[in-house]
């Protein structure tokens, strides 16, 4: 006798259909289908939420495909598991498919930014155990704060300038109360996460070299790129280019693991808006080129209405000119 519950209870209001286990007959291999289907729109839209373009620049579309297929792996394996674990049926194939998803992202995140996953994990804690503090989401956004600020959208802007005097001091109650007073209102949790990650040193960043035809030689990054300094100091003589050598520049700018330009806002150098500004495009246009960088120079040529020799010959202008300064 098979004493298997069904994985997706009818009565919870998920799938239509009778009380047949899946998988058991042809009937079941559809209704896998159809969940399937649904599974994976609630996948895309989840990552979509977690990873947005305009936030955090680093997921490269071979990431969320890699995250896509991932998370269907677990839901399917799930599916066709010959055992419930517990006998325990999943109420809500929405929820526990955003679950999965999200875990997913999150392994994703520790992976490629321990250190930052550490600083998190210390500031989240603290914002959950201390009954002075608390973080929330708000339209998909997540904040936080003192906690009679709970459930109110933050519009603070904050900077590590703030919180310098405490370098050395890993008291992340101090930080918190320190940001909070300088604030006044609530902040977005990432930003915290920011200054504490750079207050404390824990900024995840291999050693690569920035754009090899750039040939940056100065004696601090010969063995690559480790100091926020120097991404600061490139980024001021980026700004100090004509508009189009910019944005031939920055828009093909890359290293040994793709882009580049992303390692400005990773860094806390710029910010996509001030890129896109550099550029010379609208923030919603280059909001939706920023997972797309590095971009083939016929693709730039278009959106700068240039040939793609004059791209080519601009960011070769532009390479000089850095390279000169930078040696000094």
């Amino acid at each position: 006798m098979n004493s298997r519950a069904p994985f997706i209870r009818r009565d919870a209001g998920v799938i239509p259909g009778d009380d047949a286990p899946l998988c058991e007959d042809d009937r079941g291999a559809e209704r896998i289908d159809l969940l399937s289907d649904r599974a994976a729109q609630t996948i895309r839209r989840v990552i979509a939420q977690r990873f947005p373009p305009s936030r955090l620049g680093w997921l490269r579309e071979s990431d969320r495909e890699d995250l896509i297929s991932t998370a269907m792996l677990r839901v399917l394996q799930r599916l066709h598991s010959e055992s419930d674990p517990g006998g325990a049926a999943i109420e809500d194939l929405d929820r526990y498919v955003a679950t999965v998803t999200l875990h997913a992202c999150d392994d994703l995140t520790r992976e490629r930014f321990p250190r930052r996953t550490a600083a998190r994990n210390r500031i989240v804690y603290v914002l959950l155990h201390d009954a002075r503090y608390a973080q929330w989401s708000v339209e998909g956004d997540t904040f936080c704060g003192l906690a009679p600020w709970r459930g109110r959208r933050g519009v603070a802007t904050v900077s590590i300038e703030t919180v310098r005097h405490l370098a050395g001091d890993r008291d992340v109650r101090r930080l918190l109360a320190t940001l909070f007073d300088a604030a006044r209102q609530p902040v977005a949790l990432d930003v915290v996460i920011n200054i504490a990650a750079e207050l404390w040193g824990m900024i995840d960043l291999p050693p690569v070299a920035l754009d090899d035809a750039l040939e940056v030689t100065s004696a601090s990054t010969a063995t690559g790129i480790d100091d926020r300094e120097f991404l600061a100091r490139l980024w001021t003589e980026i700004r100090l280019l004509n508009a189009p050598q910019r944005a031939a520049l920055l828009l093909n700018l890359r290293d040994d693991s793709g882009s580049a330009t992303e390692l400005f806002t990773l860094l806390g150098v710029a910010t996509i808006g001030e890129i896109a500004d550099a550029v010379g495009l609208p923030q919603e246009t280059f909001a939706t080129l920023w997972s797309e960088l590095p971009i083939e120079d016929l693709r730039i040529a278009e959106l700068l209405d240039l040939t793609r020799q004059q791209v080519i010959n601009l960011r070769r202008a532009a390479r000089d000119r850095l390279r000169r300064r930078m040696r000094y």
